[in-house]
């Protein structure tokens, strides 16, 4: 039996902690963002940190930059669920005004 290859795209220990260092750099700028900036714009601040982290760690530590298509498409397919999924409450939300006429305070 043959042993599989070594995956020659697999990133280096060094690129692991420079990732790692990034990560906590980001960590630290969301931390003091918190107690600087106040109103929206510190949310959306904080928001882009926040996806900037989480595309850290799905590309380098979920292994998604250099794994197989599958697994990307596998990803992709659960975040477009995950949108739909948040869009389905905003539209829940959003509606509820225009559905009230309908519904009683009972709830019939």
């Amino acid at each position: 039996m043959a042993t599989p290859d070594p995956d020659t795209n697999a990133p280096s220990a060094i690129t692991y902690v420079v990732v790692w260092v990034v990560l906590i750099v980001l960590a630290t700028a969301s931390q003091l963002l918190s107690d600087v900036v106040v109103g929206g714009s510190g949310l959306a601040l904080s928001l882009v940190i926040a996806t900037l982290k989480a595309g850290l760690v799905a590309a380098f530590f979920m292994h998604l930059a250099h794994g197989r298509a599958a697994h990307r498409m596998a990803f992709a397919a659960a975040i477009a669920f995950l949108l739909l999924l948040v869009l389905g409450v905003i539209a829940d939300v959003g509606t509820r005004s225009i559905a009230s006429v309908y519904v009683d305070d009972v709830g019939n």
